[in-house]
């Protein structure tokens, strides 16, 4: 019998659902759309149950990874960068879809960076900071090989750390945060706001900088090095230094590393104390969301007591 999570990656602009079994393998992914979709929790619950139907009886749970902030003590979140979810009940709703009782909710960057910890780039690894760049800025965090939480479940916060105090106010309220300068989103509307007309999306920016576009290799630099500092301010304090990166900026290949690398060491040598950073590319890239949801529920329940943890 093949035994399943279903796991659910909550992100700025799609909601990701999947069956995981126990060898990691994902299968069914879908992906509903969060942007301009005022029915998304209906489009969610719709494919939940088909979800269900195909896994049978065979369901050990939910793991859910979501953008935050998450409030865990009620089930709860509220993501930033989807103003319709403020302390939406997501685990109450997953259980009333699934009924099941076994729903495990972390954040989504702590999901990719378990996954990547246990399968992918961090692997070998005994501390790492896992980081989502996208169309927001999220970490996780690896401690003596085990994910560290937190006491809200929101560790890590690294796209709401500030690192202007005079900055532009982010969707969160601060201002000056990492992701007012190092999102794609956000570079691509710095780029605009100075005269940058050729496209709408990262993707697009990226290519302009490797065209050699003046201003889309500026905020590029700018962004990265804003990112850079953040990284550098947390891992400073945690004394660690690898870097595990995904999400969908990671993927716009040297015209991002390259400067980042660059800066990340800048900021570092002011440490005194960390003689380089270790940055690394995610391996799993679009499937490192759902296999750390689903790790939330696989870790749960021991395989040899899977059968009776079924609902």
């Amino acid at each position: 019998m093949t035994h399943f999570a279903l796991a659910v990656d909550i992100g700025a602009t799609k909601v990701a659902l999947a069956l995981v079994d126990r060898h990691y393998i994902v299968s069914s992914q879908q992906e509903i759309p969060v942007s301009g979709n005022p029915r998304f929790w209906e489009d969610i619950s719709e494919a939940t149950r088909a979800l269900m139907v195909e896994a049978r009886t065979d369901l050990l749970g939910v793991g859910i990874g979501s953008a935050g902030p998450l409030h865990l003590n009620k089930g709860a979140i509220s993501p930033v960068n989807i103003p319709a979810w403020r302390m939406f009940p997501i685990v109450s709703n997953f259980q009333k879809i699934t009924g099941s009782k076994n729903v495990v909710l972390h954040g989504d960057a702590m999901a990719l960076a378990h996954a990547e910890f246990r399968l992918g780039a961090g692997r070998g690894t005994t501390n790492m900071l896992g980081m989502v760049v996208s169309t927001g800025i999220g970490g996780g965090l690896i401690l003596n090989s085990s994910l560290f939480t937190g006491e809200t479940g929101n560790s890590c916060y690294i796209g709401h750390h500030t690192i202007n105090f005079d900055g532009a106010e982010c969707a969160c309220g601060r201002r000056g945060c990492v992701e007012t300068y190092s999102s794609g989103p956000r570079m691509v509307a710095i780029a605009r706001e100075r005269g940058w007309s050729d496209g709408t999306s990262f993707i697009e920016l990226a290519e302009a900088a490797r065209q050699g576009n003046s201003t889309a290799l500026e905020v590029i630099d700018e962004g990265t090095k804003a990112l850079a500092i953040g990284i550098v301010n947390t891992i400073g304090s945690l004394d660690i230094r690898t870097v595990v990166i995904g999400g969908g900026v990671s993927q716009a290949g040297e015209i991002f590393w390259k400067p980042l690398r660059d800066h990340c060491q800048v900021e570092a040598n002011t440490t005194g104390f960390i003689a380089s950073v270790d940055l690394r590319i995610a391996q799993l890239q679009r499937n490192a969301g759902v296999i750390g949801a689903a790790l939330g529920v696989l870790d749960s329940i021991p395989e040899d007591s899977s059968r009776n943890a079924l609902i």
